[in-house]
């Protein structure tokens, strides 16, 4: 499964969603390659420091280059059962690769930091997304500070969603993940005991991001009797 992070600015969010969902996928036992877009990437030191340490759960971190993205990615599924892609903010070929072969895109915003270019820009990568794989899941997810509860926020936020044909708002609120170090290759889902709220929030997202969907039923063909129904 390719579950995808995705933002239209360059802060640290995106980055540090993709490392927690990363070891905690690789908690429940799969095999996890945590990949970046581009030829270099901070996720390197951070995958060397924790490789380094020897932390559990150990991860795969590696770079999709910027040519051949798709073939990269169908050789990474062969040998992980799960990738998770930080896929960078900028519009490159490489992200639209990324994002399109997706099973679920995960999309940290806050409301404050919302232009509406930015919008558009990404709203077209996601809907291409969407047109590629209709059955791919976009989820927006709230970051914000502590006291960050303005209205105006969450009015951009949700109009941001609503760009995106089928996307969703997750329930759960991140509170400020940047913000905080747990230690060189170590992510708050390390560190349980020092943070247990946003720890709390980042496996709360986990479980949205990696709930099974429910299936749908299948609807009988015109003509054809069906098992149980009176012919």
């Amino acid at each position: 499964m390719i579950v995808a992070i995705v933002n239209q600015h360059g802060n640290a969010d995106r980055s540090i969603v993709a490392r927690n969902l990363a070891v905690l996928r690789a908690r429940s036992g799969r095999k996890v390659c945590l990949a970046m877009t581009g030829l270099w990437h901070g996720g390197y030191l951070w995958g060397e420091a924790r490789s380094a340490a020897r932390i559990r759960p150990w991860l795969d971190v590696r770079s999709l280059g910027t040519r051949a993205v798709g073939d990269r990615l169908a050789g990474l599924r062969r040998l992980f059962n799960d990738i998770v892609v930080d896929a960078g903010a900028r519009d490159t070929e490489e992200c639209r690769r990324v994002l399109g072969a997706a099973r679920v895109i995960v999309v940290p915003a806050r409301g404050g930091e919302v232009d509406l270019v930015g919008q558009y820009t990404l709203a077209r990568r996601l809907n291409a997304a969407r047109a590629l794989n209709p059955e791919v899941r976009i989820l927006f997810v709230a970051v914000c500070a502590a006291s960050d509860a303005e209205p105006d926020n969450e009015a951009a936020l949700l109009a941001h969603v609503h760009r995106v044909g089928t996307a969703r708002l997750a329930p759960v609120r991140l509170h400020e993940p940047g913000a905080y170090a747990y230690g060189e290759g170590r992510c708050v889902c390390d560190a349980e005991t020092c943070d247990p709220e946003l720890a709390d929030e980042m496996h709360a997202l986990y479980r949205e991001v990696y709930a099974q969907p429910v299936a749908r039923p299948r609807r009988p063909l015109l003509g054809v009797a069906q098992p149980g129904l009176a012919g």
